[in-house]
């Protein structure tokens, strides 16, 4: 009898999630539904609307984490968001199944648009900059960019 409940959770999470998604929902109520399919979330976190969840149960969030408006977080295989992250408006999240756990530590900054390919750790305290796309591991405090523009130094109207 509980397999046969877990499959019809399984079933009915792509509904649920559609609804929060397109309807107003507090933000306490959209982390207590979370929770109720399974998502370990601490204390304090904001997560903005329009947030996309794949599987509620393969996702962990620590505390005093923002998670913003319309992030994805493509969770077939494990997430583990740690402590006071930033996970900015539009990134992607990405842990294909069976591949490993996609860690991002505590106090690091995933930036507008941003996509992280797991399985990989974004190390404590690092950046991954706008629009940039991560698919290998991130030393703690380092800054990620996609794109590098750097004047010509031998005209002096580029310094």
């Amino acid at each position: 009898m509980a397999n046969v409940l877990a499959q019809l959770s399984s079933l009915a999470w792509p509904f649920v999630m559609r609804a929060i998604r397109l309807v107003f929902v507090p933000n306490a109520v959209r982390l207590a539904v979370l929770r109720a399919w399974g998502a370990q979330i601490e204390r304090g976190v904001l997560m903005r609307p329009r947030v996309t969840v794949t599987w509620p149960g393969r996702l962990v969030i620590g505390a005093d984490s923002w998670i913003g408006e319309a992030v994805t977080l493509d969770n077939a295989g494990p997430i583990r968001i740690g402590a006071d992250v930033v996970v900015s408006q539009s990134a992607t999240l990405r842990s294909p199944a069976g591949t490993g756990e996609l860690v991002v530590d505590d106090g690091a900054w995933i930036t507008l648009r941003a996509t992280v390919t797991g399985p990989v750790t974004i190390g404590r305290g690092a950046v991954v900059g706008a629009a940039a796309e991560v698919r290998g591991d991130v030393a703690p405090r380092t800054v990620v960019v996609s794109t590098t523009v750097i004047p010509d130094a031998s005209d002096p109207d580029n310094i």
